[in-house]
């Protein structure tokens, strides 16, 4: 598949966290509290984001992805040695009250203009996607959320992709995927959807496994094909 073969897909999914919504647009805040350690706090906390979902996984302990977050950061203050709480004032908002990535509004009309289904599928419950969809006005230009929460498992399982098939009765070959996260798009590939890679910050590509993948730049990149 090309980039181009894009535009031809009926049904257009997307990660929220990272991909549509922005979770990194406090650091001059943080500073005030954790100096020199900011970097530090803000890189352990989303690196133990993730590994606590997929350790999770694998013990069949789900938590939504609320109280992961904060067990996260709770861990990566008691690493850093901050005792501060505001820390949590600060961060935890990112997954309630977040703000979107550029272009994704005009990316999500072009879509509903041209006829085309956008879902949203996503480990964040379903209050932190209904909220960053309603405060962000993308509510007009997306069909389906889609979390996590109702079934108890975390991306990358295939289950987790089967859910987005089974809800919007699509097949795989209707269906592309969106995420800036590379373990996303390799999970949603392998499991059989073509997927988007959305390497915005420039990343090299990881020795995992892929299926069928396509890379932009950007979400505005994408839009260029409509």
């Amino acid at each position: 598949m090309n980039i181009q073969d894009i535009s031809n897909k009926n049904y257009f999914v997307f990660d929220a966290f990272g991909t549509l919504f922005k979770t990194s647009e406090v650091k001059a805040e943080l500073t005030k509290i954790a100096g020199e350690k900011t970097d530090n706090l803000i890189n352990v906390w989303r690196s133990k984001q993730l590994q606590y979902t997929w350790l999770r996984n694998e013990m069949n302990r789900y938590q939504p992805f609320s109280v992961v977050t904060k067990d996260a950061l709770d861990y990566s203050m008691r690493l850093n040695g901050i005792t501060d709480e505001k820390v949590f004032d600060i961060l935890l908002p990112l997954y309630d009250t977040p703000q979107l990535i550029d272009g994704a509004k005009d990316l999500l009309k072009i879509l509903k203009d041209n006829g085309k289904t956008v879902a949203i599928l996503s480990n964040g419950t379903c209050a932190m996607l209904n909220n960053g969809v309603q405060l962000t006005g993308i509510q007009y230009y997306v069909d389906h959320i889609l979390s996590v929460n109702d079934i108890g498992i975390y991306k990358p399982q295939p289950a987790v992709y089967q859910m987005a098939l089974d809800t919007l009765e699509a097949t795989v070959e209707e269906l592309i995927f969106f995420s800036s996260n590379q373990w996303d798009v390799s999970g949603a590939s392998v499991f059989g959807l073509d997927a988007c890679w959305i390497n915005q910050y420039g990343e090299t590509k990881e020795g995992l496994p892929f299926g069928t993948v396509v890379e932009t730049g950007s979400l505005r990149e994408v839009s260029e094909y409509f």
